[in-house]
């Protein structure tokens, strides 16, 4: 991998960058100059190699040195560099669109504390759409031509912005985040030694952290996905599916979706120096939730003249808010990474055995795991699983779903109470309120929850309560 050089992307025509944090004419999106922040797109040029696995339980070898590559690197920084933090989050985009999935879950977090975001386009597909068909005059240099290249991308943009390239952004702490794909992502760059290459002039990692998000290794090829193209999948039972310690500090975030397939590659928390590790699941959550966007990508997408295929699901979605626990594991693990207290430990969920099946109540809520308030106190029995409606269309080519049976499996549903029932468990709506409070605040008490957003629940508990 050569050191990559970085060049400005000029705006072709007055265009947005595609998956800009704000587009001003819809209020769509997050105001950055409203906190502070300045958002700019770079051109990374640079070469990678791509790895790959001859034997399917064997070591991954080089296969292909120095190919070429051209893409964009997103950088969402203060304004004032002092009032930068250090801690930048660094995400590869999802290849659904080039989506910031860490983004917009964990944004009102970053912005709080002063946080830089990175976003790295890494998927040979994604180049290929943004320049053809999305914004041909702006992305018109874009090329990578092997899929397998990702990896090394990545790790060139992590090189860049350690070196100072993408602008005047503190770098003394890194965490790679990714969800779903990109979570897998993230797994494959540590089992696969990237995060061991991935050095700085002295021998150290650049990479401080890792936040594995919504995805399991037990997942077949979404979990453990190959290196490249042809390269084969791991077994089911290869070690690697599990992660193991590399230095960093690494966060598995599963919702009960991927936690019913992670009971075989599931281990123990550790505090050690060279393998510091939490899993945590969350009750009451599911791959795919219902809360509110601040993506433009679908946006831009469709007024470039793209379509997205009509989707949804006959049960009543899901209000669970995985993304609040997402913030609250990224504040513990930067907590951990500075020397502080190490991040607290979290239930596991119970499976049945020899199952991957979760163990539920009598109300079908599952038992185990993190325990929001909305299971705690709850209104609803919740699912991690959706059926279609008979207004489905089949999906693109470019979606990683190929048909809307799958995607239906990865959408968090509810099923609300009768009124009668929660009359008899809480007695009135102000009884309720008070103890979904209280739920709320012990979360944070405990760390699962950040108290800024523990009072945001605690806000929006009434909604819960009508519906």
């Amino acid at each position: 991998m050569s050191h990559p050089s970085v060049t400005p992307i000029p705006s072709a025509d007055g265009s947005a960058p595609f998956g800009t944090a704000w587009l001003p004419e819809l209020a769509m999106g997050v105001d950055l100059a409203a906190h502070g922040y300045v958002e700019e797109e770079l051109q990374l040029t640079g070469t990678a190699t791509v790895w790959h696995h001859p034997d399917a339980r064997g070591p991954s070898v080089p296969r292909t040195a120095g190919v070429p590559f051209r893409t964009r690197v997103l950088v969402r920084r203060p304004a004032d560099p002092g009032a930068a933090s250090g801690f930048v989050q660094v995400e590869p985009l999802h290849p659904d669109l080039d989506s910031a999935l860490i983004w917009n879950a964990v944004h009102p977090w970053l912005l709080r504390e002063g946080h830089a975001w990175v976003g790295v386009t890494a998927f040979a597909h994604l180049a290929a759409q943004l320049r053809d068909e999305i914004d041909p005059a702006r992305y018109a240099g874009l090329e990578i031509p092997e899929e397998g290249q990702h990896y090394e991308i990545v790790a060139a943009a992590v090189r860049a912005l350690v070196a100072g390239d993408l602008g005047p952004v503190r770098a003394d702490r890194i965490v790679l985040g990714g969800m779903s794909a990109t979570g897998s992502f993230c797994r494959i760059f540590l089992q696969e030694g990237f995060h061991e290459r991935l050095t700085g002039d002295d021998g150290r990692p650049l990479v401080d952290g890792y936040l594995i998000g919504i995805s399991s290794g037990g997942a077949g090829a979404a979990g453990y996905p190959p290196l490249c193209a042809g390269d084969p999948e791991p077994p089911a039972d290869d070690p690697r599916r599990t992660v193991r310690g590399h230095g960093a500090v690494v966060f598995e975030v599963l919702s009960e979706t991927e936690s019913e397939t992670h009971a075989g590659v599931t281990r123990d928390d550790s505090d050690a120096d060279d393998d510091r590790y939490r899993l945590y699941q969350v009750a009451g959550t599911a791959h795919i939730e219902a809360r509110d966007s601040v993506l433009t990508n679908i946006q831009q997408y469709e007024e470039a003249g793209g379509r997205r295929p009509a989707f949804t699901v006959i049960e009543q979605r899901s209000d669970a808010r995985l993304d609040l626990y997402l913030c609250g594991a990224l504040a513990a693990m930067r907590t951990w990474i500075d020397g502080g207290e190490p991040a607290p430990h979290g239930e596991r969920l119970r499976v049945r055995p020899g199952t991957e099946e979760l163990e539920r109540d009598a109300d079908g809520i599952a038992l185990g795991g993190i325990r929001p308030p909305w299971v705690q106190v709850p209104t609803a029995a919740y699912a991690p699983h959706g059926t279609p409606s008979d207004e489905c269309e089949p999906p693109p080519a470019w979606m990683p779903f190929g048909r809307p049976e799958m995607l239906a499996r990865l959408v968090g549903t509810m099923r609300p109470f009768a009124v009668t029932e929660i009359l008899r468990r809480y007695g009135s709506r102000a009884g309720y309120l008070r103890r979904f409070a209280a739920a709320a605040r012990a979360q944070a008490d405990a760390r699962f929850l950040l108290p800024e957003d523990a009072e945001l629940l605690i806000h929006e508990a009434p909604r819960r309560w009508r519906a």
